[in-house]
Formats: structure tokens, C-alpha cells, sequence
């Protein structure tokens, strides 16, 4: 059960002004609130990234599936990647390539991205 938030200037009931998400609330009867305004930085950038599989990567069972499932491709054609490498294989928002390279360092993937990713 959430707690009730209680206006300090008149003592109501304060209102979240996003229901989905933590970023204020106010008051529905003297419309007094906050509001947060940081949001992360990854989340506003609108770059797009490239992900380049780089050559000289082991071609193991989980690298394959690896590359199979961020190409959305069958095991054959991700096969091929690693032997055409270097070679693109995702492109994105910051936030998505921060989970293409999460998958890949977690199988010792070579990769690098265009541009550099900065976060």
C-alpha cells in the first residue's frame, strides 16, 4: 500500500503527475507540487550507435547464439558475420546499444561502436 502525500499548503491529498513514473507530484486542490527534472543522460541521447563485430573472435557456441539473437538471425547466418568481420551488426539509441554490448561482454565478444559510446 502506497502512502498518501499531503499537501503542505492546504493539507490535501497530492496527485502523481505521471501515474507511471516517479517525477513529481501536485496538489489537485491549490495546484501546488515538484517535479524532478533529471533524467539520465543515456536516456536523452538521441545519437545513433553503430555496434561493429570486430574480426579475431572466437567462434564459440554462445558467441553464435549471441549474434544470432541480436541480428535476429539463425545460427548459419551469424556464422557468416563472424567470418565477414569486421562487420555492423546493431544499430541504435544509446539505451538499446547499452544492452547489445552488455550481451557481448558477457561472452567476451570483440566489438567497437561508431561513434565511440560514451557512457
Amino acid at each position: 500500500m502506497t502512502e498518501k502525500v499531503i499537501c503542505e499548503k492546504c493539507g490535501s491529498e497530492m496527485q502523481p503527475i505521471d501515474p507511471n513514473a516517479a517525477v513529481g507530484m501536485t496538489c489537485p486542490n491549490c495546484g501546488w507540487g515538484w517535479a524532478t527534472t533529471y533524467t539520465e543522460p543515456i536516456v536523452e541521447d538521441t545519437t545513433e550507435y553503430r555496434v561493429i563485430l570486430l574480426d579475431n573472435n572466437e567462434l564459440s557456441n554462445d558467441g553464435l547464439k549471441t549474434i544470432s539473437r541480436i541480428t535476429n538471425t539463425n545460427v548459419v547466418n551469424a556464422k557468416k558475420l563472424f567470418l565477414d568481420s569486421p562487420v555492423c551488426i546493431f544499430s541504435g539509441t544509446a539505451v538499446e546499444v547499452r544492452d547489445v554490448i552488455e550481451t557481448m561482454d558477457n561472452v567476451s565478444l570483440k566489438y567497437k561502436t561508431e561513434p565511440e559510446f560514451p557512457y
